[in-house]
């Protein structure tokens, strides 16, 4: 049995030290493997604790691993990826939502009432744009969503920088209209929030 099984035996067992051992020994080889996939550190740092934070809490039913930092390695950038996608949703937003004027103290409920609202403004729009053509779907996704500029769209897709162009031009503006005719309770948020993605592809690529 070589060390690193010794780490994660001891870890399934509740050994704190073979668990912070364990930590140690992998937190600079995540740190710089994630910091090669994105640029935010702070998320990448946060993603590395929350991943250990999760195998001390489930230590008693996680799996063997065969090779663990293979196990360590995989599990860290399947969630530093969905993380970085709740990150990018809640940094879309936040473009729209911090110009909305709150309490200079707002309470803790107040607080979880805001974030339940901000979720369910961008769910409400998630739904409208998968409404779309497939094709102006893939594009505005790709464009507003994965923060790519028109010429990596172009690359990725092999359509010419005009048909690229006009077809996010005809989902935002089948978009608005959709919207503006609606009887949504929040269609003068949603338009708000879909004019910010349309005016902040520089910001939401920030979060890439």
């Amino acid at each position: 049995m070589n060390n690193d099984d010794n780490l994660w035996l001891g870890l399934k067992q509740g050994d704190k030290e073979m668990f912070l051992a364990l930590y140690k020994k992998y937190y600079h080889t995540l740190l710089f493997i994630g910091l090669k996939e994105m640029k935010d550190a702070q998320l990448v740092k946060d993603t590395i604790q929350q991943l250990f934070l999760y195998l001390w809490e489930k230590r008693e039913t996680i799996q063997e691993a065969n090779n663990v930092k293979c196990y360590l390695v995989t599990s860290f950038l399947r969630k530093l990826t969905t993380d970085w996608k709740k990150s990018k949703q809640a940094g879309i937003l936040q473009v729209v939502w911090n110009s909305y004027p709150e309490d200079p103290q707002p309470n803790p409920e107040e607080k979880l009432i805001r974030k339940d609202e901000q979720s369910h403004l961008f769910k409400l729009l998630m739904d409208r744009i998968n409404e779309l053509p497939n094709r102006q779907k893939e594009l505005i996704l790709l464009r507003f969503y994965e923060g790519l500029t028109y010429e990596e769209i172009v690359q990725r897709t092999g359509l010419s920088h005009r048909t690229v162009y006009n077809k996010i031009h005809e989902g935002l503006k089948k978009l608005k209209l959709d919207i503006a005719r609606s009887q949504y309770p929040r269609s003068a948020a949603l338009l708000s929030l879909l004019t910010a993605l349309a005016s902040s592809a520089a910001t939401i690529a920030a979060y890439k």
